[in-house]
């Protein structure tokens, strides 16, 4: 039997069908990519300014539980070295200013250990440099992108000690990989 309206009609996809289930595919395609292990990522940009010889604290990071008490904090993996410093990360005491994920906004204010990212310039540095890092929280995981300008001393400011008029010697870069604690790393 020969039905005329089948011979014309549009195959599954096509059309009108074609684009949304290509927009789905890509939804999830995009969706899947942005998750490893439970997290999904992020990303963040910022801009920092200090002073030469100078170290410049780049971001604190925290986690706390519902009763404001410090959970581990997350783990700070340097994804793109800077070219003129290094990074490294300090435990402190830290003031719990924003949120970034969960719910528990009543520990706003309270303190919490945590971990700061720290650059420091090469020594008598002076001028732009950028890093990528990436902090891990258990459902998170956060790219920072990093812009830094470190500034001379401001005219008629010196540093407490005169330094040699030999220019300082090279400093080995540092590579990728999780984030020295600032005691590991000398300066």
């Amino acid at each position: 039997m020969w039905l005329p309206h089948r011979r014309h009609r549009k195959p599954v996809g096509a059309a009108h069908g074609a684009l949304p289930v290509l927009l789905l595919a890509v939804l999830i395609g995009v969706c899947l990519s942005g998750f490893a292990g439970g997290a999904r990522a992020q990303e963040e940009l910022l801009s920092k300014a200090g002073e030469v010889d100078h170290q410049i604290v780049v971001r604190e990071h925290a986690g706390w539980n519902q009763d404001c008490d410090a959970i581990d904090h997350p783990a700070l993996y340097l994804h793109e070295p800077p070219q003129h410093g290094h990074v490294c990360a300090r435990i402190e005491n830290i003031k719990i200013h924003s949120m970034y994920v969960g719910t528990e906004s009543q520990c706003i204010g309270h303190v919490v250990r945590g971990v700061q990212l720290i650059y420091r310039p090469d020594a008598g540095y002076v001028g732009g440099d950028a890093l990528r890092y990436l902090a891990q929280y258990p459902s998170v995981r956060r790219a920072v992108s990093v812009s830094v300008t470190v500034t001379a001393y401001p005219p008629g400011a010196r540093p407490a000690a005169q330094r040699s008029i030999a220019p300082p010697l090279p400093q080995p870069r540092q590579a990728s990989g999780p984030v020295p604690a600032c005691e590991e790393l000398l300066f």
